[in-house]
């Protein structure tokens, strides 16, 4: 059977066209992502706008759509941060219901950290990796989940995630050094809700922030999902890339080789996370992960289960 998950973030619709194979699990067929920025103005306003409303539902209607032209026999919509915290977060489900006949599930944090979890693990042997944890930097939050020897210990939800943060610090065009330092504060009280429960021999980074990290450090001319799988991001790395984004503007950055001009905008204040979830996790490097919540999405379609308990 043909499966499609359509993830909803904050910053981005990603979506994951899948063909199961049974036992073997799913054979990829598409992988698309459109940044469509839902959470613009939602940390002040508490609400989605109208335009990010609009190009949210274009970009899932398009999604399935295609979906529907490919025969997929059962299409997954799902939201997270953004709208788990917007007060009109039913309009977009609505509309989408209107657009779509597909009932959009929200997934709690807890939900959306074992699902990253799931699929970005799926990517990698770990029977060797002791304890490790998963860090997905989203547009709107931060999913960290710490496991040992394959079972997991702890898991949480931050509320920062790179749209927020920018919005919060990085609006200028111009970044002080107060900005960064105010930027770091803010993410110290936020992790500070959270005691890791060891110091991780393995970190593995999620999301278009760590992919874009990595396709910069391997100056992509286009990115290129296998060739960012895998890739070791050394703490100086992510320093080194945290002070050439700081002394850019945004219009700078899209210049910059390997990065998506269209995470130009948010591209340091995910740098910044990714450093401070480091130091957290106690790892001087992070392994990029390719995969992530649509494709636990996609899992948990295969195996029957809509939701983890």
């Amino acid at each position: 059977m043909i499966l499609a998950a359509v993830d909803i973030g904050t910053n981005s619709v990603k979506y994951l066209l899948a063909q199961a194979d049974g036992e073997k699990g799913a054979t990829v067929l598409k992988d698309a992502v459109k940044i469509t920025k839902l959470g613009v103005g939602l940390r002040k306003s508490g609400l989605i706008s109208l335009p990010a409303l609009q190009r949210t539902t274009d970009a899932v209607k398009e999604f399935v759509a295609d979906a529907e032209k490919n025969g997929a026999g059962v299409i997954r919509i799902v939201g997270t941060m953004a709208l788990r915290s917007a007060s009109n977060a039913g309009e977009l489900s609505d509309k989408l219901r209107e657009l779509t006949g597909i009932e959009t599930e929200v997934l709690s944090g807890e939900e959306e950290a074992l699902l990253s979890f799931s699929g970005a693990v799926s990517g990698f042997d770990l029977s060797n990796v002791n304890r490790y944890c998963t860090i997905d930097t989203g547009g709107g939050s931060t999913e960290l989940v710490f496991a040992e020897k394959g079972e997991i210990v702890c898991k949480a939800s931050l509320k920062t995630g790179a749209l927020l943060l920018t919005e919060k610090f990085f609006s200028n065009d111009t970044i002080l050094r107060k900005d960064i330092e105010n930027a770091d504060y803010e993410l110290k009280q936020v992790f500070g809700s959270v005691k890791p429960p060891f110091k991780v021999d393995m970190a593995v980074g999620i999301g278009g922030n760590v992919t874009s990290m990595a396709s910069v450090y391997k100056r992509m001319e286009e990115y290129d999902p296998e060739e960012a799988h895998g890739t070791v991001l050394p703490e100086e790395e992510v320093e080194r890339q945290i002070r050439e984004y700081s002394v850019k503007s945004p219009e700078e950055r899209r210049k910059i080789p390997g990065l998506d001009p269209e995470r130009a905008d948010i591209i340091l204040a995910g740098a910044c996370i990714i450093r401070y979830a480091m130091r957290f996790a106690g790892c001087s490097e992070i392994v990029v992960s390719d995969k992530g919540l649509r494709h636990g999405i996609l899992s948990s379609m295969i195996r029957g289960q809509h939701q983890f308990n």
